[in-house]
């Protein structure tokens, strides 16, 4: 009967957090460092950025560095951005690695604009010049029980023609098992940031995972940025192609449990589709991950008439 009252209650909280998403959407990011706000991993950006208890693996050093505690084998990620106009980029690169005092990760992410036309106050050309935002990452976490932990210091490099900046900031984070259904999460991220001349926005997530049926997975992150809060929702189900013994076997099946060899690198495939909505975008994507080997895929949809629609692909390597 407890059980069947903590579901009733849980779906009425997701229904009302549906129903509000629409009127909560936020515009636009352009504040310092925005390109920090793109998100990594096609996965998570598939589920509609809802990455604050979902993401357990290598990208977690971005969602919420807690995630990291539990990895259970050297995992090496990388995104690329495949689609931006405007001569943009945007990709990352990170590494995770278990230790017995807990999960350390490296994390690097940058966004440019190359070829830019430079011109003085005469409207004279000056030649070409890029725009490239660098952040470099390092995140620990741990557990303790049903609790994990993790917070990342970051440091910023921007070179914009001939001037560089430096900047430094923090995330913090949080997340709590509370049955094999249901997770909850807490990360801030930039909660003490700022470049030379500017302060970095701080942003709060709070976000339940919620595992109803073996291979499903919902998610939702409440967000809050300068005050405006928004909500980020996702959907996600992984099945089976194969014979692995932990596909299907726990409701979250993406974790990897043991220890893996590449001889089973493309053995026990799983697929997986996904669905989410963030920012009056929507987003869907899919993947394949092997026992060794993860690629995943999203499509997202841009409401700004300057910006292309995102396609971004994504692969994540266990040792």
């Amino acid at each position: 009967m407890k059980r069947n009252n903590t579901f009733r209650t849980l779906a009425l909280a997701a229904l009302m957090i549906i129903m509000m998403t629409p009127l909560m959407a936020k515009t636009i990011n352009n504040s310092t460092a925005s390109y920090l706000r793109l998100g990594i991993g096609a996965r998570e950006i598939a589920m509609g950025e809802a990455g604050s208890t979902i993401s357990r693996d290598v990208a977690s050093a971005y969602w919420n560095p807690a995630g990291l505690a539990k990895i259970k084998d050297v995992e090496v990620g990388a995104m690329y951005n495949i689609s931006m106009n405007l001569d943009r980029s945007h990709q990352y690169a990170a590494i995770a690695v278990p230790f017995r005092f807990g999960t350390m990760a490296f994390n690097w992410i940058n966004a440019g604009v190359n070829d830019i036309e430079g011109y003085d106050d005469t409207g004279t050309p000056t030649g070409i010049f890029d725009d490239s935002q660098h952040s470099f990452s390092l995140s620990y976490a741990n557990r303790w029980k049903k609790l994990s932990f993790g917070v990342t210091p970051k440091f910023f490099l921007s070179t914009l023609d001939d001037e560089t900046e430096t900047g430094m900031g923090v995330d913090i984070g949080a997340r709590y098992d509370i049955n094999q259904y249901l997770e909850a999460g807490l990360m801030v991220r930039d909660l003490y940031s700022k470049t030379a001349e500017d302060k970095v926005p701080m942003e709060a997530s709070f976000g339940l995972a919620v595992y109803p049926l073996i291979g499903v997975t919902l998610a939702a992150d409440l967000k809050w940025e300068e005050e405006t809060p928004y909500v980020a929702v996702g959907a996600e189900y992984w099945t089976s192609i194969g014979k692995d013994p932990e596909a299907d076997s726990k409701l979250n099946v993406i974790s990897v449990k043991e220890r893996s060899t590449w001889g089973e690198m493309f053995s026990y495939a799983q697929t997986g589709v996904r669905l989410g909505f963030n920012d009056g975008r929507l987003s869907a994507g899919t993947g394949i991950r092997f026992r060794n080997f993860q690629i995943d895929y999203v499509f997202r949809l841009n409401n700004h008439e300057i910006m292309s629609d995102d396609h971004i692909v994504s692969m994540i390597l266990r040792f």
